[in-house]
């Protein structure tokens, strides 16, 4: 391969890897609020985000409790508790994708 055709496939590279982020249908937002029910039958609980309301957030089987960085179990979780979620927005319902237990 000659030098002038080597720069191709960098620049090609780094081309394909930008545009690929750009169409993910999937958004990523992260709230602080607090834990006001838990259905853990169903595994879900509802989250009073202030300025947003409440979201009604059902657990996936990879959805994380964090706390300290640590992971915990889902029963850890309990009412009035003051939590981080992460979410990702795909469609109508917010997906958790992380619980960080806050102080």
């Amino acid at each position: 391969m000659s030098l002038a055709k080597a720069w191709v496939v960098p620049i090609l590279l780094i081309v394909v890897g930008c545009g690929s982020a750009e169409d993910s249908p999937m958004e990523t937002d992260a709230y602080n609020g607090t834990i006001t029910e838990i259905d853990a039958e169903e595994r879900e609980v509802h989250v009073e985000v202030p300025d947003e309301g409440t979201m009604e957030l059902a657990f996936t089987d990879t959805t994380q409790v964090l706390k300290n960085f640590l992971e915990m179990p889902f029963d850890s979780l309990n009412a009035d508790r003051k939590v981080r979620v992460e979410v990702t927005e795909a469609g109508e319902q917010p997906i958790p994708t992380s619980v960080t237990l806050l102080e």
